[in-house]
């Protein structure tokens, strides 16, 4: 398996699948574990708070369904 490390706007994850909210495009600059989770983050071209969607963010910065984490 290899790493892909991917990095934009300061920030800085692993793996080619998650979604980034781009500063550069006005977004938040946060990181989703994937695209639906990005999508569920941005109602009517704003962010919203990523924690009342029901997320949790890792160390490393990457925002995940809570289940996810479990177990």
């Amino acid at each position: 398996m290899v790493l892909v490390r991917m990095s934009c706007c300061g920030r800085e994850w692993v793996g080619p699948d998650r979604a980034h909210c781009c500063v550069r495009t006005g977004g938040c600059g946060q990181v989703f574990d994937d695209a639906p989770l990005w999508d569920a983050h941005r109602k009517a071209g704003s962010c919203l708070d990523p924690r009342t969607l029901g997320l949790v963010q890792t160390r490393n910065g990457i925002w995940l369904r809570a289940l996810d984490q479990a177990g």
